[in-house]
């Protein structure tokens, strides 16, 4: 029974001793996170702050890092638009006066040139007018025949020079008249050649008929714009550029434009005028650019998205590719190496861009090394 106690009393000790050494090591080695149990994927991991991954996950994923870059940057300010007529390629051509449209020459889509008739209507006001030129004509014929006559008398000592006074008189008298009914007729739209009463619609530029606001027998006013006639080669794009972003644009800075609701490659303009005033409500500038491109799509009314190539150049921006910024919650953010198999993701606060690159304005330092390319599968197997 001794010898029993104390073999049971040696193991009992030995045991111990094992608990003791096993709760020792399980305290005092340092819990490293690894992929979760069981998943034998070949993918990144967290740990802590850091993203993990194998070299032969950045190998088939072409993980590659830059240092971020110092030096001039020119800002591509990105912001839309909408395509307006050029003032100077535009015309409206109206009625003028009150009448019928007795015949239609041109329709919406017809190409014209400059003195194409229109349209043509009758108008009784018109003819009224015409008839006062013919009147006036006569009578202004008339004085100057019997002008001449009272001057031949009078140098002949017939007629007293008091009679050829008042004849030149008359006859000045009556050519402002006819100047008169004839400017009258101009004014009204019509012409004092043509044919009587009918007013004869011509476009005063080259162009496409873009709209048509009368039809065969259609009863017309003064006030009413018929035809409206536009050069598309050309067109001008209204931007609203806010305040902070004005003073990088300038006169002659390059732009391509691209329609929002298609995939047409961009068509090439120029800025042509920087606003002068800001409006208050929305704290924003005009801004004019010019696109001048025959085989342009663009259509007068149509929403664009401008890309203006400034000439400012930012001096001392930390910049990095584009390619190196995704979206993480909704911020943008990079992936800083922290070793040859770990990164750190970052948010950071982006400035001026150029098309390729970015300015990094708070979020990462000079000596910081970004990933360029295998952003996306980074980011895909962590934030998903």
């Amino acid at each position: 029974m001794k010898k029993l106690a104390q073999r049971l009393t040696v193991i009992a000790f030995g045991i111990g001793l094992t608990s003791a050494a096993v709760i020792y090591f399980t305290h005092s080695e340092p819990k490293a996170s690894a992929q979760p149990k069981g998943d034998k994927r070949d993918v990144p991991y967290m740990d802590g702050k850091w993203i993990r991954y194998s070299a032969d996950f950045a190998k088939r994923q072409q993980i590659e890092f830059a240092a971020a870059a110092e030096g001039s940057l020119k800002p591509m300010i990105n912001v839309t638009g909408t395509v307006t007529f050029d003032p100077d390629r535009v015309a409206a051509i109206g009625s003028r006066i009150a009448g019928r449209v007795s015949r239609l020459h041109k329709i919406e889509g017809d190409i014209v040139k400059a003195g194409d008739l229109l349209a043509e209507i009758e108008s009784a006001d018109l003819g009224q007018a015409q008839a006062s030129v013919i009147a006036a004509r006569a009578h202004a014929e008339a004085a100057t025949t019997n002008e001449k006559r009272e001057a031949e008398l009078a140098e002949a000592k017939i007629s007293a020079h008091r009679d050829a006074e008042l004849a030149k008189a008359q006859a000045v008298s009556a050519r402002a008249d006819l100047a008169a009914a004839e400017q009258r007729v101009r004014a009204l739209g019509g012409s004092n050649d043509g044919p009587t009463g009918i007013l004869r619609l011509t476009t005063p530029i080259a162009g496409r008929v873009v709209e048509r606001n009368v039809s065969r027998g259609q009863s017309v006013e003064a006030t009413l714009t018929a035809f409206r006639v536009a050069d598309l080669d050309r067109v001008w794009v209204e931007l609203a550029v806010f305040e902070g972003q004005l003073s990088a644009i300038h006169n002659g800075d390059t732009v391509d434009v691209v329609a929002t609701t298609a995939g047409d490659q961009p068509v090439h303009g120029v800025v042509a005028y920087v606003g002068d005033v800001i409006d208050l409500a929305t704290r924003t500038a005009p801004v004019r650019i010019v696109v001048e491109h025959p085989e342009s799509r663009l259509r007068p009314g149509q929403s664009v998205s401008a890309a203006i190539h400034t000439s400012a150049p930012v001096s001392g921006a930390i910049s990095i590719p584009l390619s190196a910024v995704t979206s993480v919650d909704g911020k943008p953010t990079v992936f800083v190496q922290h070793d040859p198999l770990s990164v750190e993701p970052r948010a950071i606060v982006l400035g001026a861009q150029d098309g390729d690159r970015v300015e990094v304005a708070r979020g990462i330092e000079r000596s910081d090394r970004i990933a360029i390319s295998g952003v996306f599968a980074l980011k895909s197997e962590i934030f998903r």
